[in-house]
């Protein structure tokens, strides 16, 4: 190979590698370089309002989807998408308040000059502020509940049973029931 022919394949080469690394770079989620810390590379507490689905926006929205299936008159439909809409409001202020106590939280713990009274003080917020999330949302499906008839709650109620085990199986095993029959308890 002449001196040119290497110096231009040297060139592509680094050229490839470094297009690589940016490729890399660019694709690392966000939430990893946000939360850098030590131990902390999906925050404290990680899966209680955080990181957790939102499983009353999504039972919310579902009921809204099957408001045909349900037999919803627009009346309910109208109450249930208020319902839905005051509780993303109200989910995305509390989950900035969570994010902002557990902000003091790690705050506090690092500084070796901060008293354990005031750490104690700065976890009892951020618990407070993750209880007041959940409870929202248990005020918002049984706000949502409450509109429907005995029926509509049955059906509802059965329909999130059937797509449940649809995708779990039953028992929670991924599959069919009949893979799992064997493990029914009577």
């Amino acid at each position: 190979m002449s001196n040119a022919t290497k110096r231009i394949s040297s060139r592509f080469s680094f050229l490839l590698a470094l297009g690589a690394l940016l490729t890399w770079v660019a694709c690392i989620p966000t939430d990893v370089w946000a939360n850098a810390g030590p131990g902390m590379e999906r925050g404290p507490n990680y899966g209680h309002g955080k990181g957790m689905h939102d499983f009353v926006g999504k039972a919310l929205h579902g009921l809204l989807r099957n408001q045909k299936e349900l037999g919803l008159s627009k009346e309910q439909s109208s109450k249930i998408k208020t319902i839905a809409t005051d509780y993303a409001k109200s989910r995305i202020q509390e989950q900035a308040d969570v994010k902002l106590a557990e902000l003091d939280v790690r705050t506090r713990i690092f500084d070796e000059k901060t008293e354990l009274s005031s750490i104690e003080a700065a976890l009892q917020k951020s618990a407070s502020a993750h209880i007041a999330l959940r409870l929202e949302g248990v005020k918002a499906l049984r706000a949502a509940t409450a509109i429907l008839t005995p029926e509509q709650r049955e059906k509802w109620h059965q329909s999130s049973m059937n797509k449940h085990e649809g995708e779990t199986g039953w028992k929670g095993h991924k599959g069919n029931d009949k893979d799992h029959e064997k493990d029914k308890d009577y």
